[in-house]
């Protein structure tokens, strides 16, 4: 990824956080004339909502998180930090 702004063809939209609404963002902004970038402190998404069921032992914990680089890996103008 270009450094220097002046390298870049199109305009760098930045999202902070890979939740639902972050992930949601990226992927409608798949083949559009922006760079992607998404930054999160885990590379790894979290389906909250089913955190119960872990925690009873119904499902694994690799069941609920799913990996973000994966989930976007045929978006070319897609960046994840």
């Amino acid at each position: 990824m270009p450094s220097n702004s002046s390298n870049r063809k199109f305009p760098r939209v930045i999202i902070i956080g890979a939740g639902f609404g972050g992930i949601e963002v990226a992927k409608k902004l798949k083949n559009k004339e922006v760079e992607v970038l998404l930054l999160d402190r885990n590379n790894f998404h979290t389906f909250q909502p089913l955190m119960y069921q872990v925690a009873t032992g119904t499902l694994s914990a690799d069941s609920i998180s799913f990996p973000v680089r994966k989930m976007f890996k045929g978006q070319d103008n897609f960046h994840f930090r």
